[in-house]
C-alpha cells in the first residue's frame, strides 16, 4: 500500500521514465480499444476502424480549431502548446533583455531614440482616465503585468547575482562601484550588508513599437546601490554607486498556436482519409449486395426416376 501511495505523489515518476511513455498508449488501448471492439462486433474489423477513425479524427479536428483560433470565451493557444521534445514554455510569449550597444540592439534602431518611448498609460490611450478606470482597461492591465516581467529580466542583466547574493559584474565595474561606495560611505558604517550591491528601478518602464520591425520595445532605467551596516548589524540607507543606465527588452509574442495548428492539420488529413476509407468500404458492400440480387435464381429440377 505504501508503494502505491508513493507512486501517486505528484512528480514521483519523472517525465523520462518508461512508465511515463506508456501512459498515453495504455490510455488509448483501454479507452479507444473498448469502443473499437464494440464497433468490431457489429461492423467487422475494417469498417469498425473506418468508423472510429472518422469519429475520432473529426472530433480532434474540431477541438483543434478551438485550440488554434480560440472562440467565444476561449483564448487562443490553449490545448497543445509545445511539440515533442520541447519544454512547455519554449513557444510562450516572452521578453528578452539587452543593453544599448549590444549585438541584439542592432536589430532594433528604435532604442536609439529614448524620446519616442511613452509611458504605458499614454501607449494604451488611458492617460486621461482616473487610476481606477485605468486598472479596468484590459490592454493597460495586460501590458503592466507584461512589462513587469520585462523589468525583472532587465534587472537580472543589469546587476546579475549568484545564489549567494554576490554581484556577478566585471572587474572594472566592480572597482568603480567599490570606489563610489567608499566615497559615499556613511560615518557610522561598520560592515557590509548582504547583498552589498543591489539595484532598483528609476521611475516606471516606458514602451514603444520599433519603427522598422514593429516589435514592442520596453526601456527601464536602473540605479545600483551599496548598503552598509552599523555596529548593531542593521542596514543603513543605501548609497548610489555608478551611474544610472537604461536597459531595454523586446517582446516576442511566441508561437503557442503552432502546435495546435499542426494538430488541426494532421487531424483534418486523417479525418478525410478515414472518410474516404469508410466510403470505399460502403461502396464495396453496396456492389456486393447488388451482385447478389442480380444473380438468377436456380430453379430446382426434378430428379429423373
Amino acid at each position: 500500500m505504501s508503494e502505491l501511495i508513493f507512486l501517486a505523489v505528484e512528480e514521483a515518476i519523472p517525465a523520462d521514465h518508461p512508465v511515463s511513455f506508456l501512459a498515453i498508449p495504455l490510455g488509448l488501448l483501454f479507452l479507444s480499444g473498448s469502443v473499437y471492439l464494440l464497433l468490431w462486433s457489429n461492423y467487422g474489423a475494417r469498417k469498425a476502424g473506418a468508423i472510429y477513425g472518422v469519429a475520432f479524427f473529426g472530433f480532434a479536428f474540431l477541438i483543434g480549431v478551438f485550440w488554434w483560433l480560440g472562440g467565444p470565451g476561449i483564448p487562443q493557444g490553449l490545448g497543445v502548446t509545445h511539440l515533442p521534445g520541447e519544454r512547455p514554455d519554449d513557444r510562450a510569449a516572452s521578453w528578452y533583455a539587452f543593453e544599448e550597444g549590444s549585438p541584439r540592439a542592432e536589430f532594433f534602431p528604435g532604442v536609439e531614440d529614448l524620446d519616442a518611448f511613452e509611458s504605458i498609460e499614454s501607449f494604451t490611450g488611458v492617460e486621461d482616465l482616473p487610476a481606477e478606470e485605468q486598472q479596468d482597461d484590459p490592454e493597460f492591465g495586460s501590458l503592466v503585468a507584461s512589462t513587469g516581467e520585462a523589468e525583472q529580466d532587465m534587472m537580472e542583466q543589469f546587476l546579475p547575482v549568484d545564489e549567494n547574493n554576490v554581484a556577478q559584474i566585471g572587474t572594472q565595474r566592480r572597482q568603480q562601484f567599490e570606489e563610489d561606495a567608499e566615497a559615499a560611505r556613511p560615518d557610522d558604517a561598520v560592515g557590509r550588508a548582504q547583498p552589498f550591491f543591489s539595484a532598483e528601478s528609476v521611475d516606471e518602464p516606458i514602451v514603444r513599437e520599433d519603427p522598422e520591425t514593429g516589435v514592442l520595445l520596453a526601456a527601464q532605467q536602473f540605479q545600483a546601490y551599496a548598503t552598509f551596516t552599523d555596529a548593531d548589524d542593521i542596514p543603513l540607507e543605501p548609497v548610489e554607486v555608478g551611474e544610472s543606465e537604461f536597459w531595454f527588452a523586446f517582446y516576442d509574442p511566441g508561437m503557442v498556436w503552432l502546435p495546435s495548428a499542426l494538430w488541426t492539420g494532421i487531424a483534418f488529413v486523417l479525418f478525410l482519409a478515414s472518410l474516404l476509407w469508410l466510403d470505399r468500404l460502403e461502396m464495396r458492400d453496396k456492389r456486393r449486395a447488388a451482385s447478389e440480387v442480380e444473380q438468377p435464381e436456380r430453379i430446382a429440377e426434378p430428379i429423373a426416376q
